[in-house]
């Protein structure tokens, strides 16, 4: 196992640094070896076809029809989709199926570039077995506190850019790109169908960009699950995916969400397609969701959540968040910066520039450190500038607007700025609020009646003193920090210059 280990420690480090070809594939060669030891998952590679589902939601049922066609970004190392499924038992009737993160890419200036690449492109280069070694949390089921430790696993890889959901060629200045994550997750969807003769839970999950591709391919989950057996449960939990993405109102825009049409294909160049609508990658039966909803009126995902939390109130849908959160804050930043160089008052660069405070690190001079340490930090009385205050204030604002509007739906606020929790083992100690996750989780995943919502509160300095990225500032204040709050005389942690619960809105 220490040789696993120590084999994929330097792969990765090779992989997502320094990119050497030669020693790549030296590694490559070495984890294949390794690979043929064992692994719990096996993968499948699906091939183009053709899906078909019924739709019971919206009216006069019908059959909604999607032609497929699995793939990655085209990329190198990054051609071929595949997935994997774990067995728990024979026959098993209760079936995770998690959605991986990996950021996003929509713009020539973050789908290209050696040091401007905003989404993760090299699937083909890692070895199957980095899933089981990796991937923690709920996919550990050797943790008896997991609350699926006996369900089946379809752990749907992220190589496509587009949050899941894209159909679309995309051609950008430096090339083109293949967003075909709904193709992709459709393949699965084939797949579940043919292996699984009957449900009774079912739970969508996924982190990141993969919390993304949680909730927005939710309705078509769940029209397969219950096609498959109309009894069962299907529930879902979107782990930091919250969306705080400029709109229209922005001074420096433009407005993301119509981003999923012109770079994704989501409205006109989908592959689903049913009773008056087609070529559509979008839940067209769900109340509210209209075939131009990236497009018009005003979208986002808490709206979404709305929508499908309404059209199926008797599932329970569920969103967790660390309330600074570094890597959401870091694409909330990014979006500025490419709406600005699309305005031409920033010009696109490849350089990159040393972290102040970490010694032999370094990221790009435009879009900053991934943690969200280099984040403009903003104040309590920030609003639309794309700072750190900013987006921890709109991502409470959202997920409390939710949960006031709709019943099934919970939120789970945790401390720190660590970027997702789910495939951590590190999700069976968090507490937040005084409410454990785990225990949080398994109400929402399997309770007779959803969990209250919670939230980190400012008592002992509970919300940035735990749960926190490994950076130099961060240990040296012991508190969740930031580059300018760091800097200050005295330091302080990002709460305090945010204005604590009242400028955040707890």
């Amino acid at each position: 196992m220490k040789i696993r280990y120590l084999v994929i420690l330097v792969l990765f480090s090779q992989i997502f640094c320094t990119k050497d070809k030669d020693n790549t594939e030296q590694l490559l060669a070495t984890a294949f070896i390794v690979d043929l030891v064992t692994s719990p998952f096996t993968r499948i590679t699906p091939e183009p076809g053709t899906f078909t589902t019924q739709v019971d939601h919206g009216g006069t049922p019908y059959t909604y029809t999607a032609i497929f066609d699995p793939k990655c970004s085209g990329t190198e190392g990054n051609v071929n989709f595949y997935f994997f499924r774990k067995t728990a038992a024979a026959n098993n009737k209760k079936l995770l199926i998690n959605f991986m993160g990996g950021g996003a890419c929509w713009d020539n200036a973050n789908c290209f570039g050696s040091n401007t690449v905003t989404y993760f492109n090299q699937l083909n280069t890692v070895p199957d077995f980095a899933l089981d070694l990796i991937f923690k949390g709920v996919i550990d089921q050797s943790v008896a506190a997991n609350p699926f430790r006996d369900y089946d696993i379809i752990f749907v890889p992220y190589c496509t850019g587009d949050l899941h959901i894209g159909s679309k060629d995309k051609t950008y200045t430096s090339g083109t790109i293949k967003h075909h994550g709904y193709d992709n997750v459709i393949s699965v969807l084939k797949f579940i169908q043919n292996s699984y003769s009957q449900l009774d839970k079912v739970f969508v999950t996924g982190q990141s960009a993969g919390g993304y591709g949680a909730i927005l391919n939710y309705p078509i989950i769940r029209e397969t699950v219950t096609t498959i057996d109309s009894g069962a449960q299907v529930r879902m939990l979107s782990d930091a995916s919250n969306a705080v993405v400029p709109t229209a109102a922005y001074a420096i825009n433009p407005a993301f969400f119509p981003l999923l049409e012109s770079s994704w294909g989501v409205e006109t160049n989908g592959i689903g397609s049913g009773t008056g609508f087609s070529s559509s990658n979008l839940p067209i039966w769900v109340g509210g969701i209209t075939a131009n909803y990236t497009t018009t009126g005003s979208p986002s995902i808490d709206d979404f959540f709305k929508k499908v939390a309404t059209e199926y109130p008797g599932d329970v849908l569920g969103q967790y968040t660390a309330l600074f959160d570094g890597n959401q804050r870091f694409f909330y930043h990014t979006m500025g910066q490419i709406n600005k160089i699309n305005n031409s008052s920033l010009t696109y660069s490849n350089a990159t520039t040393p972290d102040p405070y970490q010694a032999g690190k370094s990221y790009s001079i435009i879009y900053g450190d991934s943690d969200g340490s280099s984040v403009p930090d903003g104040s309590s009385s920030s609003s639309n500038d794309y700072t750190t205050c900013d987006w921890s204030k709109q991502a409470v604002s959202k997920m409390k607007g939710t949960a006031a509007a709709k019943t099934n739906y919970r939120y789970y606020i945790g401390p720190g700025d660590i970027h997702t929790i789910t495939t951590y083992n590190d999700m069976y100690s968090l507490n937040s609020g005084g409410v454990n996750f785990a225990t949080w989780l398994n109400t929402l995943a399997n309770g007779a009646s959803p969990p209250a919502n919670v939230q980190c509160n400012d008592s002992s300095g509970s919300c940035v003193n735990r749960n926190l990225f490994n950076s130099t500032i961060n240990g040296n204040l012991g508190e969740a920090t930031s580059d300018e709050s760091y800097a200050m005389d005295p330091k302080q942690d990002i709460y305090t210059t945010c204005g604590g619960a009242a400028g955040i809105g707890l």
